[in-house]
């Protein structure tokens, strides 16, 4: 649902945020619901910031209780650094806001006994730390996913990082359920694990648009700057073309060397060749398949 529209940006929210917000309100705690909603959405904005700093276009953000989504209109995969440098000014700014609130809590005695005050610390610490869990759409989750993309490839290292949130989702519904058990119901703990569980299933299908997006950039890169680095991958004739997309790089220009099992090359394939071989007959077919085309 839309929320409002800033400097071209429009904001929604997450149904779990209006959950969030809803038994705080209920509980009579509109200070924390006003903190929770002003942190959230200043998380983000950072985020949005730093990737117009590095020449993005952002799109829109989903507002969520531990964060937000931000939709960029650029390939931000096409750069793991960027990406990296884009996930991690949002939860470094909590931690910034919290070392201030920490800081007047210590120096301040008057403010020692202020109950919002300490809301505000705790809650800009729980959001810094739970966005850097290694779980898609989290902040951690796209750092990790950038750490891994330049030995694993783009899509490898997305499925990996989607496994690893959807288990770290279970783990969060189990803690859910056993602290209900012990009399203690976290609504927005249950919440937030079903959340996640399926935004990071829905992240396969969204990085799949991603990389085919970085890829139709990659030519344009390369006649911005005039050069980019190459790497070469051997295949089977019969490995499925999804294998191979899954090693690919996005900052690097891929090409592919077709060898039997003894070692001889019976071909050889550019990325583009092996991407229209993709489109014509899927990421199913065969690598032998690509030379077909020659």
């Amino acid at each position: 649902m839309k929320l409002f529209r800033l400097a071209g940006i429009t904001f929604r929210f997450h149904w779990v945020f209006l959950v969030l917000v809803f038994v705080l309100l209920y509980y009579g705690y509109l200070s924390e619901t006003l903190i929770i909603f002003s942190l959230v959405a200043a998380h983000e904005v950072v985020h949005l910031l730093v990737a117009r700093m590095q020449g993005l276009e952002v799109g829109e953000v989903e507002l969520f209780p531990f964060g937000g989504v931000a939709k960029i209109e650029d390939a931000l995969e096409l750069d793991p650094h960027v990406e990296s440098v884009v996930s991690l000014a949002g939860p470094l700014f909590n931690f910034v806001l919290a070392a201030a609130g920490i800081l007047l809590y210590a120096n301040i005695s008057a403010w020692r006994q202020n109950e919002v005050l300490l809301f505000f610390i705790r809650s800009n610490l729980t959001l810094g730390l739970f966005n850097l869990l290694p779980a898609l759409p989290l902040d951690g989750g796209r750092i990790l996913r950038a750490k891994l993309c330049g030995t694993l490839g783009f899509q490898k290292a997305t499925e990996l990082c989607i496994r690893l949130s959807q288990l770290l989702a279970l783990l969060i519904f189990a803690l859910g359920l056993y602290l209900f058990y012990l009399g203690h119901f976290h609504v927005t703990l249950l919440a937030t694990a079903i959340f996640l569980y399926f935004a990071a299933e829905k992240e396969r299908s969204a990085s799949m648009y991603a990389f085919i997006r970085g890829l139709t950039r990659k030519k344009q890169i390369l006649l911005a700057e005039g050069v980019m680095p190459l790497t070469t991958l051997l295949a089977l004739p019969e490995t499925p073309l999804k294998e191979i997309l899954r090693r690919f790089t996005m900052k690097k220009y891929h090409h592919i060397l077709i060898v039997t099992q003894s070692g001889r090359i019976v071909g050889e394939v550019t990325e583009d060749e092996l991407v229209g071989t993709v489109l014509q007959k899927g990421i199913y077919a065969k690598a032998e398949a690509a030379l077909s085309k020659k």
